[in-house]
């Protein structure tokens, strides 16, 4: 029998397997020679370089992680969760970095709104770690993590807030640039249920800041100009108050968008569910509205409790009397504020939000003719007024 010769030069292996080795190979069918596997084992392992049509980038760049994920940041979210479900590789590989990957679409999309709306807080958004990871707080169990539903979330109140200052400033009503952060505020406040929690909330100087007092009781001042104008608008501040009590900001921003409340009818219906009482008749549908919602939307626990509920305008003024913060003496300031130019003192007709280099600021006319309180002082007891940045 001659010797068994493992070269390169004797052909493919299977080939040498048949004509070299002592035990009787069966008769196969070779595969084509242009399949890459005929020279896995003589040359460079097979790569998607071999075939030109049949290379894949995506796949390409599934060998390097870091690269998948640095490509997956800059998806649109939607398109994230499709490749998600769809790549069972690109899945897995996701699901050992699942919270990285999160908080970077969050961080680099709405980076604000995702640390205000910090998903510790919303449970009922969170997810256990696709990798089993332990929890370092509670042992023997999973720790939660960020998921798609949270991060939607977010995109969609950082569309929301965005889109209500748009609508204030294309009907005149201008906010400083720090409003955006003060009605995330103002929307994680009316996500708590019960009163206790928020005015131990508004308590907090270290989130609720003084300007963030003042900068919020401007917004209602400027929603109230808007809703109560005489063309344009309802003429009655109750609306402002019905909008307030909801459970979120998107029913404002669909009512200045003239989505929501387009007839007396859809009023009607929107303040049974916030506070009718019927005298009578009751466990009956009103108008539409079915007997377990009606007059629930001024009850703690959205109709669960006994007690009012604090809408955020409420809990702002009582907030501002508690650290004599004098807001009622700024009324006017925060009324003309974004109509005047701090530079010129000639009005501003541009419907569009002011930018970052032609922002006014509080007290365009007071602060700079040297009007004073009647104390003779620009300051309230609280808060330096002349001197207020709002940015």
């Amino acid at each position: 029998m001659p010797d068994i010769v493992f070269s390169s030069e004797k052909g493919s292996l299977y080939n040498r397997r048949k004509s070299k080795s002592p035990a009787r190979v069966p008769e196969l069918p070779a595969p084509p020679k242009s399949d890459p596997r005929v020279y896995w084992f003589d040359g460079d392992p097979p790569s998607y370089e071999l075939d030109f049509n049949k290379f894949s980038v995506f796949k390409a760049l599934l060998n390097h992680p870091e690269l998948i994920f640095e490509t997956a940041k800059h998806l649109d979210v939607e398109d994230l969760i499709s490749l998600y479900a769809i790549s069972k590789d690109f899945h897995f590989l996701v699901n050992g970095r699942f919270t990285a990957l999160i908080l970077a679409q969050s961080l680099g999309k709405a980076s604000e709104s995702s640390k205000m709306f910090r998903f510790k807080c919303f449970k009922n958004l969170c997810i256990h770690d696709p990798a089993s990871r332990p929890n370092e707080d509670i042992e023997g169990q999973i720790r939660f993590v960020p998921s798609f539903r949270w991060l939607r979330m977010i995109l969609f109140r950082e569309k929301v807030v965005d889109g209500i200052i748009e609508c204030l400033a294309a009907e005149g009503h201008r906010l400083p640039k720090r409003a955006s952060l003060v009605l995330k505020k103002i929307w994680f406040t009316m996500d708590i249920s019960d009163n206790a929690r928020r005015i131990g909330f508004m308590h907090n100087k270290v989130y609720w800041e003084d300007k963030d007092l003042f900068i919020a009781t401007m917004f209602f001042l400027k929603l109230d100009m808007r809703l109560t104008d005489p063309i344009s608008g309802g003429g009655e501040n109750n609306i402002r108050k019905m909008l307030l009590a909801q459970r979120t900001l998107s029913t404002l921003w669909k009512v200045l968008n003239r989505e929501m409340l387009l007839n007396q009818l859809d009023v009607w219906r929107m303040f049974v569910r916030w506070r009718y009482q019927p005298p009578r008749h009751h466990g009956m549908s009103i108008l539409g509205v079915p007997a377990q919602e009606v007059g629930k939307g001024i009850i703690e626990g959205w109709g669960s409790g006994s007690q009012k509920i604090l809408r955020p305008d409420e809990l702002v003024m009582r907030e501002g009397i508690r650290r004599n913060l004098n807001l009622h003496t700024k009324f006017l300031d925060m009324m003309i504020w974004g109509y005047v130019d701090k530079y010129t003192f000639e009005d501003i007709w541009v419907t569009a939000p002011p930018t970052e280099e032609n922002e006014l600021t509080e007290g365009s006319e007071t602060a700079e003719s040297g009007d004073s309180d009647e104390n003779g002082s620009n300051e309230g007891e609280g808060i330096d007024y002349a001197t207020l940045d709002l940015d």
